[in-house]
């Protein structure tokens, strides 16, 4: 009979083993020790073709889980999608929205210089939203988020854009 502690109720209350519950925990055990080793992987992998930012490198390894679909997987099987793919279209509204109107919204979800410098790259096409977006930032954000450094690519953004709109 088992006198200590009962680790994760593996052993019945009569002294045996519980083996369902040993079998639950080693393959989660199992499962863990390979995601370890798939997010490792991606680590050493990113590490290795030198990205670019720390955040390329971040969703490298949040992505190593991810698989390719099959050639016959079927999306129209899933039932549910819990993450609509385009974010900025409402449900029932117009899919359309006026750049002034995404950068307003993204402008709001800025804290830091990866958030900046994410929406800078993805959503400001051209010099005027570009500028838009900037300009729309108050200076006490402008300077929480560029605290401690401005990135160097994004300085030599920043003065070519002055430049051209004087």
């Amino acid at each position: 009979m088992w006198k200590g502690k009962n680790p994760h109720g593996i052993m019945k209350k009569d002294g045996e083993l519980n083996f369902s519950k040993l079998d639950q925990q080693i393959d989660s055990a199992v499962e863990a020790d390979k995601m370890y080793w798939i997010r490792n992987d991606a680590k050493i992998r990113a590490v290795t073709n030198k990205v670019a930012s720390y955040e390329e490198f971040e969703d490298i390894v949040k992505a190593s889980h991810l698989k390719p679909l099959e050639k016959g997987d079927r999306i129209s099987d899933i039932k549910v999608f819990k993450q609509p793919w385009n974010m900025n279209s409402g449900s029932g509204d117009s899919s359309q929205t006026s750049s002034k109107g995404s950068t307003q919204i993204s402008n709001q979800s800025v804290a830091n210089v990866n958030q900046f410098s994410r929406i800078w790259k993805r959503q400001c096409k051209n010099s005027q939203e570009q500028f838009t977006f900037l300009t729309e930032l108050d200076c006490s954000r402008i300077h929480h988020i560029f605290h401690a450094e401005i990135a160097m690519g994004l300085l030599a953004n920043f003065f070519p854009l002055f430049m051209n709109i004087t």
